[in-house]
């Protein structure tokens, strides 16, 4: 996956719209933001992951990771959900869609 091994970073805005038009991973709500996988690529001071490292999640379960206080790899599996799986298979569907 492009920009997956090192600090560099995707940005497309297309993207991130796409995302935003799936349904929420936990709830199936359709008013979702695209999630940024904290763990997804080596940390950089002050840097976000690439935008192919998102997942969509409804601003309730956005705000509960963020502010849950658990870990956010336990609060994915204690959801049943494998968001790097999600991530990755939809980026690659997108790009076959879209180049």
């Amino acid at each position: 996956m492009r920009g997956s091994a090192g600090l560099e970073r995707i940005r497309l805005s297309k993207y991130l719209l796409h995302v935003k038009s799936k349904a929420c991973l936990i709830c199936e709500s359709p008013y979702v933001d695209p999630h940024h996988i904290t763990y997804a690529q080596p940390k950089g001071m002050g840097i976000k992951v690439s935008d192919e490292h998102t997942v969509p999640l409804c601003r309730a379960h956005h705000m509960d990771l963020h502010t849950g206080g658990t870990p956010e790899r336990t609060w994915f599996a204690l959801h049943g959900i494998d968001p790097i799986v999600w991530a990755e298979n939809e980026w690659e569907k997108w790009n076959d869609e879209n180049t």
